[in-house]
């Protein structure tokens, strides 16, 4: 009896995780995977954020994304996609602003130069050169960090190290300045926590997006 018991429980949990699977996520879900996600880019602490969204579990995706873009727009937010298939799409979601400097700085400038972006170009240039080299690569290249607002030196590092003796992980491989970054982290923990407790007390995220 206790057999038959385990059966039907696996059996109910079983079809409680495809039930969970199928689920369609609204507005709430869409806004709670930024929040979780992207916080510190919300509220201006941070360059940009890079998420990935399985299409099919929104009922319109492309609707949806479209009904936050004023909101983007007048808080200061691009959005760009990095990468789509059928099922999932890459999105980059940055302050134009701040991305601007934050590549425009010279050991930004020097890891760029070396693997084939022109200093002449724009910024949707340097976009659509990234977007190139993930397609060739069918990965993330190691400059993807970069376009995220981490520093040159954490990037150069991981390159040089292939990914290995960092000092520090957490956001990102850290390999200089690690206790500043550290205290970085802890911010941007504290204020992803913050936002999304926020959000599960009902406010909504365009109120909660700040304009930089």
């Amino acid at each position: 009896m206790i057999i038959i018991y385990n059966i039907i429980a696996s059996v109910k949990q079983k079809i409680t995780i495809i039930i969970c699977e199928v689920m369609l996520l609204g507005r709430e879900g869409f806004e709670h995977l930024l929040g979780f996600h992207a916080a510190p880019m919300l509220l201006g602490l941070k360059t940009a954020s890079l998420l990935s969204f399985q299409k099919r579990r929104f009922e319109d995706f492309e609707g949806l994304l479209a009904s936050y873009m004023p909101c983007f727009n007048c808080k200061g937010i691009s959005v760009f996609r990095l990468s789509e298939g059928e099922e999932y799409v890459l999105l980059l979601f940055y302050r134009k602003g701040a991305l601007i400097k934050d590549l425009a700085k010279p050991a930004a400038k020097k890891i760029l130069r070396k693997l084939g972006y022109l200093d002449e170009d724009t910024l949707m240039g340097k976009l659509e050169y990234l977007k190139m080299r993930m397609q060739l690569r069918k990965s993330f290249p190691h400059e993807v960090g970069l376009f995220l607002g981490y520093p040159p030196e954490d990037v150069a590092g991981f390159i040089r190290h292939k990914g290995q003796d960092f000092v520090y992980s957490g956001y990102w491989k850290v390999y200089a300045n690690e206790r500043e970054t550290q205290a970085l982290f802890d911010l941007y923990a504290d204020c992803t926590h913050d936002f999304c407790l926020r959000l599960e007390a009902g406010e909504s995220l365009p109120d909660l997006v700040k304009a930089v």
